[in-house]
């Protein structure tokens, strides 16, 4: 049963490959670019490389990775945060929405640690710093 999952998946990649690499056809993905005629400006649809946008997306991740990893076992829960522990600001991101976003780093890299080493009470308040580090950093780049 797998075996038959993993060829039907290859299929429909080789298939998506073939029909991409044929003359005429139009690629998988397309990206919007606006351009100065366009009646939409780049304002209204900004890059998420952008540092405002490019935060507000991880600042929403963190809180959604965050809840989802008090729902986990140990284990989990710390690949999670570790996860969340790698993911730096942007090189142009405002001065304090980069040190609440460090913050955050923080507190998250505390409590993976903690959670490899410890049980108790201690816990439970590394994770309420945790999610407080995450909601004031989704505050501050949510009113931007």
């Amino acid at each position: 049963m797998p075996g038959d999952l993993v060829g039907t998946v290859i299929g429909l990649i080789e298939g998506q490959q073939s029909a991409a690499s044929g003359s005429g056809s139009q690629p998988i993905v397309q990206i919007y670019e606006p351009r100065r005629d366009s009646q939409h400006s780049a304002s209204q649809h900004p890059a998420i490389g952008e540092p405002g946008q490019d935060s507000l997306v991880k600042a929403r991740y963190a809180s959604t990775v965050l809840r989802v990893a008090q729902t986990v076992d140990q284990h989990t829960a710390v690949r999670l945060l570790n996860g969340l522990v790698r993911d730096f600001p942007c090189r142009n991101e405002r001065l304090e929405i980069a040190e609440l976003h460090f913050r955050a780093i923080d507190s998250f890299s505390e409590l993976a640690t903690a959670l490899n080493n410890e049980t108790g009470s201690r816990l439970r308040d590394l994770w309420k710093r945790a999610v407080d580090a995450a909601t004031a950093w989704l505050q501050a780049v949510s009113s931007l």
